[in-house]
């Protein structure tokens, strides 16, 4: 499971935010073409993965709540008492605060994804525009 910071590298990595779609030349704009579908598909795996880091996210803490359900009926010791049902449903609280946290870095990288798809899609009926212009 990644960060969302080593996601947010991965993307900046790729190059989308400065690209320019040149389509001077019937090559250059099949090239363009061609970066902008090697780009969707890794798009498309890295979104694959941060939709898988959040199921794997959203598991362990339906497992930390039920650890915390079950740690309820459990009395510690002869002369201990269980908790209080205030002390639980503040712990399920802050559990559940804590997952929505660190859900939501996962749901900006994914949508600033899906922003990065939609741009390809734009950019590629452009260049196909443009292209058809061309030929004919």
């Amino acid at each position: 499971m990644l960060s969302p910071k080593k996601y947010r590298k991965q993307l900046s990595d790729l190059g989308i935010e400065g690209m320019e779609v040149d389509v001077s030349t019937i090559d250059t704009a099949m090239d363009t073409l061609n970066q902008l579908n090697e780009m969707e598909k890794i798009l498309k795996k890295i979104r694959y993965n941060v939709r898988a880091d959040i199921r794997r996210i959203r598991l362990e803490y339906v497992t930390k709540l039920k650890e915390v359900d079950q740690s309820a009926n459990v009395k510690k010791g002869l002369f201990s008492k269980k908790p209080s049902i205030a002390k639980i449903t503040e712990q399920k609280k802050k559990l559940t605060r804590e997952r929505n946290l660190t859900i939501a870095t996962y749901d900006v990288v994914e949508n600033t994804i899906d922003d990065y798809l939609d741009q390809i899609e734009k950019s590629r009926y452009y260049i196909k525009n443009s292209i058809q212009q061309r030929v004919g």
